[in-house]
């Protein structure tokens, strides 16, 4: 706690000597997009999932449905900017009714413009999420419980914006805080338990036409409060280059460190090469291109004490064959290293997606999709693949 309370004070200081050595030029306008909003959205979803239970054999398959409401509203009343986002997801499956399951997103947001370029924000962010059978505490051993579990986080951020869209250098701080937890087995699931405290720093400094030279700073330490030996602080630095050369592309390219330390002797400390590459192409109207990959540190999702060391890879591509059809690609690919007190085994995901939009009107789009998803590892008995169909329908209001 020591480190961290130093780290923010270092960090306060670093921004004040940087709001006061540099002179930017910035826009008269809010970065959000201001006004008033109000976005409702309903999706209904028919499916077929084929390895529903995350097998390498004797694999189990389902039908479900799936409902989901969302809302969005923002305000604005002179300098205050308010956002209120939520979504609820209701599964149902047909061969599996133990693991019909509801998923929430409550999200309000705070912006505060205390002049043309500074900006103060705050957030809150409620999440309940399904981790299913197969995956996750139960990998590789899906039958060795009657039901997924259910997670829950909620998180809390502020910060302070310095700078605009074009400005010639920009700033963004934060300090925030995460509860997570599992809310189902509580006797076995409690060890993971954790409060996570994080600060961050964000500059990027204007040197010539459209590239900005970027640094990024982070530090997260996490607290386990039924299994300390895991408490740990993960230190990462980035610097690197941001380019908008045209419309058409932008690419950002930080490399850096990290570095992950535990409160007791259970881990070796441990550092690492970090790397973020976006990428954004639209080379037509009708053509659009992302490529993310990244390396970071994450919290393990065993019982068993571990960590992970995770590289991921994620390529999506969009292209509108008509006015009223458009067609959808994602392909993402992730390395897990899992380390534990007496092995690693290393994890590699593949996710793959394809869909096909058809936009009827400015309120109804009917859609198709097919998804695959495979996990090789060093351990053949976690090993396991399968695929899903899914024809559903989004209203907009």
């Amino acid at each position: 706690m020591v480190i961290f309370r130093l780290f923010v004070i270092l960090l306060i200081a670093f921004a004040m000597t940087l709001l006061t050595s540099f002179a930017l030029k910035a826009e008269t306008d809010f970065a959000l997009e201001s006004g008033d909003q109000f976005t409702a959205t309903l999706l209904s979803e028919y499916g077929q999932i084929s390895n529903f239970l995350n097998q390498g054999s004797d694999e189990k398959s389902t039908s479900y449905i799936k409902i989901e409401p969302s809302v969005f509203i923002q305000t604005q009343l002179s300098r205050h900017l308010i956002q209120l986002a939520t979504k609820v997801s209701h599964y149902q499956f047909n061969n599996f009714s133990e693991d019909d399951h509801n998923n929430l997103l409550f999200k309000p947001s705070y912006f505060f413009k205390l002049d043309h370029n500074k900006t103060l924000f705050a957030d809150i962010k409620l999440q309940e999420s399904y981790e299913y059978r197969g995956t996750g505490l139960s990998l590789g051993n899906a039958e060795s419980i009657t039901s997924g579990d259910d997670k829950k986080s909620l998180a809390a951020n502020i910060g302070y914006l310095y700078g605009q869209i074009d400005s010639v250098a920009k700033l963004k701080l934060s300090i925030g805080q995460e509860d997570f937890r599992y809310k189902t087995r509580r006797a076995e699931n409690k060890a993971l338990d954790r409060v996570d405290q994080s600060v961050a720093a964000s500059f990027d400094y204007l040197l010539s036409g459209k590239t900005y030279f970027a640094t990024d700073l982070a530090y997260t330490q996490s607290n386990f409060q039924n299994n300390s030996p895991l408490n740990k602080d993960i230190y990462a630095l980035l610097v690197g280059m941001k380019w908008q050369s045209t419309a058409i592309t932008q690419l950002q390219a930080l490399i850096g460190y990290q570095r992950l330390t535990f409160e007791e002797t259970l881990f070796a400390s441990d550092t690492r090469f970090k790397w973020r590459v976006d990428i954004n192409w639209q080379p037509t109207n009708f053509m659009q291109m992302n490529i993310n990959t990244q390396r970071n540190y994450e919290t393990t999702n065993r019982i068993v004490d571990s960590y992970r060391v995770v590289d991921s890879t994620n390529l999506q591509l969009t292209h509108q064959l008509t006015d009223y059809f458009q067609t959808s690609a994602v392909v993402g690919y992730k390395q897990e290293k899992v380390v534990y007190l007496e092995q690693t085994i290393n994890e590699d995901y593949l996710y793959s997606e394809v869909r096909l939009n058809y936009q009827r009107n400015d309120w109804l789009t009917v859609f198709a999709g097919f998804t695959f998803k495979e996990l090789t590892a060093s351990d053949d008995r976690l090993n396991n693949q399968g695929n899903s169909l899914s024809l559903g329908f989004n209203v907009n209001i």
